[in-house]
């Protein structure tokens, strides 16, 4: 009858639909495989060694600006733009903000427009109005160039991960990632040792237990925290925030010198342009690449990156669209469970992480160090414990795996949290600092690597950009829970940065290993 033959129409159609994507997602497959054989032919050498100072500076150009407002608001600033606790948790969480949006967004552009130029654009926002918070005279007005500001920090981060990975041969990508990830520690030992340098010598030597007004009274009554200047007395901290734009700004100028990523050309269809690239890499590497024309990936859904005679506000509708649809696109059946899985881990490391590091300057100059121990000098002990978080990183992400890793350091930091209730001196808190920070930067850069490994050419940036927006809220509610306890219950925040360490390693344990996987 008629609704039988209908139905065997349709499942006839479903059939055949089944049978194509698995035959596209067969071709795809040889295509990544044949530009990984390339890569492997590129080969490793000078040309990756630039590009891995390039996007290692810009990714530490992120760590100068993220954790440079912890700075601002332990120093004098609290004085002059009126910084309660809870406003001091808002500052925090401003980046925060700018983050959640910018890394979607510039995510989802740079799959459409291309790597490079999108990484320019979001290093000279974070540029900008990063600079400008040295010129800010009200809390309003430092709290919206600081979201502005983490809209420009949250498009780099997921980008340059993106980008430097498209230029790496297998056999090295995950060593390779994981030394661009380290550069976090570059970004955080530079703010640390420009605050050291810049806002101790000028510090102001509060009494113990002083609050905010005492602490402001004091500041204006010794003038300290003042640097004398041709144009009169200049207060370190806005010094100090223009100073942590310098990189970002001097990142975007470097940028214009590289190239953009061959296998997002491939994609689109400028097969000549990234044959010319490869070859170039090639050449640098002190290599000669053959490269057949008909050599090209298959083309995604993504256009060409050059759209000629097409109004702005076409274009730029036009990209919002591409947002939802690639997002939608990380929802699918054979890439939703990852997803989950991946936002769940981001989740609860940027809860607790972010939560707690960003507090660190404030907790040791409220009482956490004795004022016999510099505050600035804890800070920047805490930035250098980095170093053998990144030195164990760079040999587990091989050895054990990039899952192993993460799993193991979130296990690891999540439990010393809680060692801090037995701590009751200040050389302890530094210690436990120091092994906290050490600990999750391992597990940082595991999460980076399967971030970008466990996703197409394609949808790469857009899926590290929302699953860097997804952490954005546990990060801002993070920093908005601490400042609102941290006053009355300072052992709350404690308890829930383990538990939501401890959550996302579960989480991590339930992701593929991308060890020995070709990228896609």
């Amino acid at each position: 009858d008629l609704a039988s033959k209908t139905d065997t129409q349709e499942t006839s159609f479903m059939d055949e639909h089944a049978a194509s994507v698995e035959r596209q997602k067969l071709v795809n497959s040889e295509g990544d495989d044949n530009y990984d054989k390339i890569m492997e032919e590129v080969g490793f050498g000078r040309f990756q060694l630039f590009l891995l100072l390039l996007c290692g500076w810009a990714n530490a150009s992120d760590a100068v600006e993220m954790m440079g407002v912890s700075f601002i608001i332990a120093s004098t600033a609290e004085c002059d733009l009126d910084l309660s606790d809870m406003r001091k948790g808002l500052i925090t969480s401003s980046v925060f903000i700018g983050m959640m949006a910018g890394g979607w967004v510039w995510g989802s552009l740079a799959d459409r427009h291309g790597r490079r130029p999108t990484l320019i654009v979001a290093m000279l926002v974070n540029a900008l109005f990063g600079g400008m918070c040295a010129l800010t005279t009200s809390y309003q007005e430092f709290l919206t160039l600081r979201i502005l500001s983490g809209i420009g920090v949250g498009g780099s981060m997921p980008i340059v991960f993106s980008y430097f990975c498209e230029f790496l041969p297998p056999s090295r990508r995950g060593a390779l990632l994981n030394l661009l990830a380290a550069f976090w520690m570059v970004g955080a030992l530079l703010v640390a040792g420009l605050a050291w340098a810049v806002l101790s010598p000028k510090d102001c030597s509060y009494p113990d237990g002083a609050d905010l007004d005492t602490r402001c009274v004091f500041a204006r009554t010794h003038e300290c925290a003042h640097l004398p200047t041709i144009f009169g007395a200049l207060t370190t901290w806005r010094l100090f925030a223009g100073l942590t734009a310098v990189p970002a700004l001097l990142s975007s100028v470097l940028l214009v010198f590289a190239p953009e990523s061959p296998k997002l050309l491939l994609r689109v269809g400028r097969v000549s342009e990234a044959h010319r690239i490869l070859r170039r890499m090639a050449a640098a590497n002190g290599k000669t690449l053959t490269l057949d024309d008909e050599v090209s990936l298959p083309l995604s859904t993504v256009r060409g990156t050059r759209v000629a005679c097409m109004h702005v506000i076409t274009d730029l509708f036009s990209s919002l669209q591409h947002v939802a649809v690639t997002t939608k696109a990380l929802f699918e059946p054979h890439t939703r469970r990852v997803t989950l899985l991946l936002a769940g881990v981001w989740f609860g490391m940027c809860f607790g992480f972010y939560g707690l590091l960003m507090w660190l300057p404030e907790f040791f100059k409220s009482g956490g160090v004795s004022t016999s121990f510099d505050p600035y000098l804890a800070s920047f002990l805490v930035a250098l414990a980095n170093l053998p978080g990144n030195l164990f990183a760079s040999w587990a992400v091989e050895a054990l795996g990039r899952r192993a890793l993460l799993v193991l350091s979130l296990a690891v930091s999540g439990a010393s949290v809680f060692s801090i209730f037995g701590i009751h001196s200040a050389v302890g808190n530094v210690i436990f600092s120091c092994v906290f920070s050490g600990v999750s930067v391992a597990a940082w850069n595991a999460l980076d690597v399967l971030s970008v490994e466990l996703y197409a050419t394609q949808q790469r940036s857009t899926a590290f950009g929302f699953l860097a927006a997804v952490g954005r809220v546990g990060a801002i509610l993070g920093n908005t829970l601490f400042g609102l306890i941290s006053g009355s219950n300072p052992a709350l925040p404690l308890v829930l940065t383990g538990a939501a360490l401890i959550a996302g390693g579960i989480f991590g344990a339930l992701l593929p290993n991308t060890k020995g996987m070709p990228s896609h």
